[in-house]
């Protein structure tokens, strides 16, 4: 009986035991993230004079692992209900953001590592595009991947973790 009390119990303490021995690991590792950045910040975010927005400023470590991809804005013959409505700025779905009011925005390439986010005014959409009524101009390189993180940066998403 003795032995098997002991079977029962060897189980949960080693589970007890490999818990606080990942926890220790996992404490470590992140003492030596910490103290391999030097205090860096991946991204700086600044205020935009003229604007609420913010620039965001990244790292180039930080944008190799975000892998942010850009698009053009596009001048697009659009048709809506099935009627030529002629040439319509146009944006991917994935550019699109809201903020906490619905207000619908986008995150616009300034340079090689800084991005702004912009309000956009939207006409209408269909299955491949967001068609615009103002805000942006051909040729912008709006991000298509990486926009949920970038709304995190600016807004303190994930601060104190």
């Amino acid at each position: 009986m003795n032995m098997q009390r002991r079977k029962k119990l060897a189980i949960p303490v080693s589970l007890v035991v490999a818990g606080f021995l990942l926890l220790s690991v996992m404490h470590g590792l992140a003492e030596e993230d910490e103290g391999e950045g030097g205090g860096d910040e991946a991204v700086q975010v600044e205020d935009t004079p003229g604007t609420e927005a913010k620039t965001l400023t990244f790292t180039e470590e930080a944008l190799a692992h975000l892998d942010v991809k850009t698009e053009p804005v596009r001048e697009l013959h659009a048709t809506r209900r099935g009627e030529s409505v002629g040439l319509r700025l146009a944006i991917p779905h994935s550019a699109m953001t809201y903020d906490a009011e619905g207000h619908p925005w986008v995150y616009v390439k300034g340079s090689a590592d800084s991005f702004l986010r912009k309000s956009v005014e939207i006409d209408f959409m269909d299955a491949d595009y967001v068609y615009l009524a103002g805000g942006l101009e051909v040729g912008e390189e709006v991000v298509t991947v990486g926009v949920p993180e970038m709304q995190g940066a600016e807004f303190g998403v994930g601060e104190g973790e």
